[in-house]
């Protein structure tokens, strides 16, 4: 187990600010909750146009639900883990470089990471199709959140990783809770 812990160690400390002001910014503004507004505002409309009212209100019923599930877990984890963050870790608090603001005093595991990719999940089954372009750019949108918490020094890589392996998971049973609620509520077209 140790041997994990020094690796995760190691692989954050590559992965840390190594970038300039710029860098430093552009991680900032992503890994920032309301910078996304711009996409999710397209991605409404895009909703709106493939699934109708209907089926777009039981999507974003859905997503609410994926998301609070995703930071709640994330949360619990946390608390129940108490895994320091890697600028509160003792051993790296020399090494460590925290260019963002955290949450809290643990970080197993990123609640950043798994909302993003969780969104993400769900679109990619839901948009794939017929709106190939813009599922992957949800899926770009949640990687670059997902290594912002580690350039920002307020997670460890397997936070971050752990993170991403919940909100695919999570993403996937939130999109069969879709496709049964549509079934049962919704107006019939294809998942695409």
């Amino acid at each position: 187990m140790e041997t994990v812990k020094e690796l995760d160690w190691e692989a954050t400390l590559f992965l840390n600010d190594w970038g300039n002001d710029w860098v430093d910014l552009f991680f900032n503004v992503i890994t920032h909750k309301l910078s996304a507004i711009p996409l999710y505002v397209l991605v409404l409309f895009i909703l709106y146009k493939k699934l109708g009212v209907r089926n777009l209100i039981i999507s974003l019923i859905c997503i609410a639900l994926l998301i609070t599930f995703s930071d709640q877990l994330a949360g619990l984890f946390k608390d129940g883990i108490e895994r320091f963050r890697p600028f509160r870790e003792p051993g790296l608090k020399d090494q460590i470089s925290k260019v963002g603001r955290s949450g809290g005093t643990y970080g197993f595991y990123s609640g950043h990471a798994s909302n993003a990719v969780a969104l993400a999940t769900f679109l990619w089954f839901l948009l794939r199709r017929k709106h190939k372009a813009i599922a992957v750019v949800m899926l770009v949108w949640a990687g670059l959140v997902a290594y912002s918490r580690v350039y920002l020094g307020v997670h460890y890589l397997g936070d971050v990783l752990m993170g991403c392996v919940m909100g695919t998971l999570l993403g996937i049973v939130f999109i069969w809770v879709y496709a049964f609620a549509k079934a049962r509520y919704g107006v019939s077209t294809t998942i695409s």
